[in-house]
């Protein structure tokens, strides 16, 4: 899945960054690990909420997408923490249902590889004719919640920092 990656700035920054070099580098590693987790959950829940959502597409048939949207810490160093919002393991399909896919019926599949070779011969870009629609979920709430996602980040580390 294409991750949406996320600069957040916190004002008094210079200040946030100080207190943390003070802190030995496990503890403040942990601080910043569960206020950008508080923060995804912001995101998560949202993205959950737009699944469910009966009267918009994706319609829910199992639920497994839905039940499925998880985060989880990627990278992390003392002043940098990468987390990923998005489907787990199981519902492994949902970058199809974000993004759209083409349609290939089985009894398609070597004319579809044809066709497809033949263009990239051309150089050409190859389309098939038919493609299932994108139902973006994760974008849209990644949109609406960035700045909630972002100002309860800021208030969890000026609170566990004591930056009032």
């Amino acid at each position: 899945m294409a991750d949406l990656k996320v600069r957040m700035k916190v004002e008094g920054g210079d200040k946030i960054a100080r207190k943390l070099q003070m802190i030995a580098e496990e503890y403040a590693k942990k601080h910043m690990r569960e206020c950008a987790l508080q923060a995804a959950e912001v995101i998560r829940k949202e993205t959950v909420r737009r699944l469910e959502a009966g009267n918009t597409r994706p319609r829910v048939q199992t639920g497994t997408l839905r039940d499925n949207i998880e985060k989880e810490v990627r990278k992390q160093t003392k002043a940098r923490v990468e987390i990923y919002v998005g489907p787990g393991k199981e519902a492994w399909y949902g970058d199809f249902v974000e993004r759209g896919h083409a349609l290939v019926l089985p009894s398609e599949v070597t004319t579809a590889r044809r066709l497809r070779r033949s263009a990239r011969k051309l150089g050409e870009q190859f389309t098939w004719r038919k493609m299932v629609p994108p139902y973006p979920f994760l974008r849209p709430a990644f949109e609406e919640k960035h700045d909630e996602a972002t100002e309860v980040f800021e208030r969890e580390i000026r609170k566990r920092l004591r930056l009032w």
